[in-house]
């Protein structure tokens, strides 16, 4: 016997998995029921209960399990950890601690999917009341032991996202020294108190500069509207333009490009190495993030004299990157 559960109504959907399915197996002693779509997640478990209790296992002694897996994806077993958590990072692509966040979730063989945020409107964080900024790294447990449990946590900001213990079957770099060692600890700080900072007013030094580290949103795997990209864009860029202003006065800085070439000179000057530790990913993160701006062809530009030894070690954590990437099962996860 088969029964197909109506979506739930849209205000009350859950904003993870509304293109995925809920394979739910409930099984009793006198009847089996299995549905096969389920469009959306609650975001109150009340109406979890609601929909799923009252039409399916009311009156009912039953063993549950849930899955979603994509739509276009199958699998064999139903404890595979692999499929147990879903993660989703919540991200502005030219911010260099969402970079840091994505980077080191890639190191740590961690499959997850981008979403692009609105700076204008940020509707895609509609479900975080509270904290407003980007990263925010979401994950579901799939698996709940009651059919009235969907498990969800919510890390907000880099330092949770980096301290968080994930599981150890997609987390399998067990080294204490790659986060905690002395090393480890000072470039972490480099990156995220000396180095981000320099970030923004260094690609908006001008507001055509600005304008132009917009040109993301025309991506083609851009979810945006074409009155989004370039509301974005036009809006964004200006906003950005005088945010860069606030960030130079805050942390006092008088020429943006000799503070940068500072920083730059004082990693040329002490970079070693052997194996990446979350210091060489997070400064690997910030310079990243300079991809495709006329900043990265300054630094990275094989005409540049400079910096000879930050592009071979950019190189390199580039390539262990490229390893790890490869060893991690996807199924069809982006980043």
């Amino acid at each position: 016997m088969s029964l197909i559960l109506p979506t739930v109504p849209k205000a009350f959907s859950f904003p993870y998995h509304r293109s995925r399915l809920l394979v739910l197996r409930v099984s009793s002693n006198t009847s089996s029921y299995k549905s096969e779509k389920f469009g959306s997640y609650c975001r109150s478990s009340y109406f979890y209960r609601k929909q799923i209790n009252k039409r399916l296992i009311r009156n009912l002694s039953t063993h549950t399990t849930a899955t979603t897996v994509p739509n276009d994806e199958k699998f064999d077993n139903d404890n595979d950890e692999i499929h147990r958590y879903r993660y989703q990072l919540y991200q502005y692509k030219i911010c260099p601690f969402s970079n840091i966040a994505k980077v080191y979730l890639n190191y740590k063989n961690i499959p997850f999917e981008s979403v692009e945020v609105n700076p204008l409107t940020k509707s895609e964080l509609n479900f975080s009341l509270e904290y407003r900024k980007v990263p925010i790294l979401g994950i579901v447990d799939v698996t709940p032991t009651t059919p009235s449990t969907i498990a969800f946590k919510q890390l907000n900001g880099t330092d949770e996202i980096l301290s968080h213990d994930y599981h150890p079957h997609l987390d399998n770099d067990n080294d204490d020294d790659f986060a905690s060692s002395d090393s480890s600890i000072r470039w972490q700080e480099f990156a995220k108190s000396r180095l981000a900072p320099l970030l923004y007013p260094n690609i908006c030094i001008t507001l055509p500069d600005s304008f132009r580290a917009f040109n993301y949103v025309h991506d083609e795997n851009s979810k945006f509207s074409i009155i989004q990209r370039y509301s974005i864009q036009f809006i964004g860029s200006v906003a950005m333009y005088f945010a860069a202003s606030k960030i130079k006065q805050k942390y006092k800085i008088d020429d943006v490009r000799i503070a940068l070439d500072d920083a730059l000179e004082e990693l040329e000057s002490e970079l070693t190495l052997l194996q990446p530790h979350l210091g060489d990913l997070a400064v690997f993160s910030v310079l990243n993030g300079l991809k495709g701006l006329p900043l990265w062809n300054e630094i990275f530009g094989n005409d540049n004299p400079k910096f000879i030894y930050i592009r071979q070690w950019y190189t390199d954590v580039d390539e262990a990157l490229t390893i790890k990437k490869a060893q991690t099962r996807r199924y069809g996860y982006n980043d």
